[in-house]
């Protein structure tokens, strides 16, 4: 069994989040519940608006201590802590096929790997 409680933090979190229906364009791509859709509209599209289109980003930077209001708002390096995040944990995986990133409302689909499915990056012994 593999220690990821750092992991496991965004994994409740993310659900926790798409469950809530706060954010536009997070959503279930499926029934099952194990894949969704995260908005991925880029800062330099005419139609980009801050509080919508970066609203999960900045969640997560509050979430990890990153952002308070009053900081300087930083949409792109938000955006970048969450893919990373997403990227490094072995709860995710992106599931390029499924994305739509060339649209007027672009997202990314990822999938929530089931733990069974999940490698240690180190040995199970160490």
């Amino acid at each position: 069994m593999c220690d990821r409680n750092g992991g496991r933090r965004l994994r409740q979190w993310l659900i926790e989040q798409i469950d809530s229906s706060m954010y536009p364009g997070l959503i279930w791509e499926n029934e099952e519940k194990s894949m969704f859709r995260i908005p991925w509209k880029h800062a330099g599209k005419q139609d980009y608006n801050q509080e919508v289109d970066a609203s999960i980003f900045k969640a997560w930077a509050v979430f990890k201590g990153k952002f308070k209001e009053g900081d300087k708002a930083e949409p792109a390096t938000w955006k970048t802590r969450l893919r990373c995040a997403l990227n490094k944990s072995p709860d995710f995986e992106e599931v390029t096929d499924r994305s739509q990133l060339d649209i007027s409302e672009p997202y990314k689909v990822y999938r929530i790997v089931p733990e069974e499915e999940q490698k240690c990056n180190y040995p199970l012994w160490a």
